[in-house]
């Protein structure tokens, strides 16, 4: 069993916004993998959607908890020492809008909802698709948010000239997930990180 959490906030507010692109990615596997319509789950605090890919049984999680308290929800989804088995897909400030990484075991980079996941499993040991909001300069330079600015950022609608970016970028993060169950992470790693 795999489990693949995108990160988000609940609501019509933020529904649009660059911090629930991990919501999106989910959204679109959904829509494109013949994966079941997720359901809301008290036991799990959130949407959950269960099915197959590649073979392997996955359960896809989308926490209700807003992104802070990201962690309170994966953990009831989580087992202890099933971490390896956990992908999550969230936004990522150091890199561009249409890029992702994949990671693995790394520190939060000051994303919220990683650190709260790290805390609630006491574990850094799980995958991580890492999906760029951040602009570009002219020369084609990661312009990332700081100050004040960020958290504008993050809570903001992508532009119109990111739109076409970003649905080019979430067909690479739903196959980036699929590499990582199917190949495992290492392999996943090597191929899709070269790319971008």
């Amino acid at each position: 069993m795999f489990y693949i959490v995108g990160l988000g906030n609940p609501g019509e507010r933020y529904k649009d916004t660059r911090h629930n692109v991990g919501w999106m990615v989910l959204d679109y596997m959904v829509d494109t993998l013949g994966l079941p319509e997720a359901y809301s789950s008290s036991k799990y605090a959130g949407r959950v959607c269960e099915g197959a890919l590649g073979g392997e049984e996955v359960t896809l999680l989308y926490p209700n908890t807003f992104m802070n308290k990201s962690g309170s929800a994966v953990k009831k989804l989580v087992s202890k020492g099933e971490e390896e088995k956990l992908i999550v897909v969230y936004d990522d400030v150091d890199l561009p809008v249409g890029e992702i990484k994949i990671s693995q075991g790394k520190g939060s980079g000051g994303h919220n909802g990683i650190s709260s996941i790290v805390s609630a499993l006491g574990s850094k040991n799980f995958v991580r698709v890492r999906v760029g909001i951040a602009g570009k300069s002219l020369f084609g330079h990661t312009k990332r948010p700081t100050g004040d600015r960020l958290p504008r950022h993050v809570l903001g609608d992508f532009k119109r000239r990111e739109q076409k970016e970003l649905q080019g970028v979430l067909p690479k993060a739903s196959e980036a997930i699929q590499a990582v169950i199917s190949d495992g992470v290492q392999k996943a790693m090597n191929e899709m990180n070269k790319r971008t």
